[in-house]
């Protein structure tokens, strides 16, 4: 009798316990969280994938998150949540793609996990185009080259969608900084090799080796799976052959440059000619032309290799003394300012050379 009743008092108080005090810890349910199924979920896209607004009643702190479905696994979106009654609204940093599908999760009002799965529609557009800048012979301690597209890209994936071969064909560990650098219009990427590779005397230098060798070649891959904005892919994967000479430890000088005047009364252009290729992105913003103190309004076009400058003025040149002004900060391929080699040390107190350069008009 009384081996009975403590057998029941055995099974019955942890029950009696667990009413008033809950479960512990070793016996709660440790699994995560089940999604809620609830009430459906309208989900609204802007066409330029700028704004999520999910319609829907979440808990104060929803905790939203949304995700690119990738193959085989869920890469974060950053961006902006704001909660109104009924909704959810959320700003992407950058515009959702077409063609892609995401998934956004949410605490819902009722505490459970909702999830709900989506996809910006596809929409008819042009195949983009890439080429390479500068096409010029690279020197072996280059810091950066430039991807022009014809269309607005993908933005967050271009270490995924690059690759840089040896001469014979063995791709390079680690070759680009991963910084990623767009012009306002999304067209053009700022693709910069490892500073830290390509500057001597530092750890990643010695340690890894320079990303480029002297006098060889490299070829650089782009994926074919890399997207417009509008959600079309390149198509085939694209490889631009470079060659690459010894590196470059000179900073570059106006004197240097061969300068063709243009004749009085012409619209012919104003043409100047490098004696080593220049950052030809910089070269678009970082030369003036005055005449009488007064800026003249020029169409500027430089060559792919970065080694010639055309001005054409909007109005016929005027008879006398032409100046040509540069930036400071115009560079060589190797980072090599007018101002300042790329490797020299902090507080090293150099001349500062002319930045004008003048000539007449006849």
């Amino acid at each position: 009798m009384h081996r009975a009743a403590y057998i029941w008092a055995l099974l019955v108080w942890p029950l009696v316990l667990a009413v008033c005090f809950g479960l512990p810890p070793w016996l709660a349910d440790s699994s995560p969280a089940r999604s809620e199924q609830a009430s459906p979920v309208t989900v609204d896209l802007a066409a330029d994938g700028g704004k999520l607004t999910l319609l829907t009643n979440a808990a104060r702190d929803p905790g939203l998150k949304v995700s690119a479905l990738l193959a085989g696994r869920a890469a974060p979106v950053m961006g902006r949540v704001k909660q109104d009654p009924g909704r959810l609204v959320f700003v992407p940093a950058l515009p959702l793609l077409h063609g892609q599908r995401y998934q956004a999760e949410w605490l819902s009002e009722g505490g459970g996990i909702r999830r709900v799965e989506f996809e910006m529609k596809a929409v008819p557009g042009r195949r983009p185009v890439v080429s390479l800048l500068p096409r010029a012979r690279l020197p072996a301690n280059a810091l950066k080259i430039y991807l022009s597209f014809s269309e607005p890209m993908e933005q967050g994936v271009f270490l995924e969608r690059l690759k840089l071969l040896d001469a014979q064909g063995r791709e390079i560990a680690g070759p680009f900084r991963e910084t990623e650098l767009w012009s306002p219009d999304g067209r053009r990427l700022t693709v910069w090799f490892h500073p830290g590779r390509q500057k001597t005397g530092v750890n990643l230098n010695e340690e890894e080796g320079p990303v480029l060798k002297a006098d060889s070649r490299c070829t650089l891959v782009v994926d074919g799976r890399w997207r417009s904005t509008a959600g079309a892919a390149l198509g085939e994967d694209v490889r631009f052959e470079f060659e690459t000479g010894p590196a470059d430890h000179q900073m570059p000088e106006m004197k240097r440059w061969k300068v063709t005047p243009p004749g009085a009364g012409s619209l012919e252009p104003l043409v100047l000619r490098f004696d080593e290729p220049l950052d030809p992105a910089m070269l678009m913003q970082a030369l003036r032309v005055q005449q009488k103190g007064v800026q003249v309004e020029v169409r500027v076009t430089v060559t792919a290799s970065g080694e010639e400058w055309r001005a054409v003025p909007m109005t016929e040149w005027q008879a006398g003394e032409l100046v040509l002004l540069a930036d400071p900060l115009l560079e060589d391929l190797a980072g090599n300012s007018l101002t300042r080699l790329f490797e020299e040390e902090e507080g090293v107190v150099r001349a500062v050379p002319s930045l004008r350069r003048s000539l007449e008009i006849r």
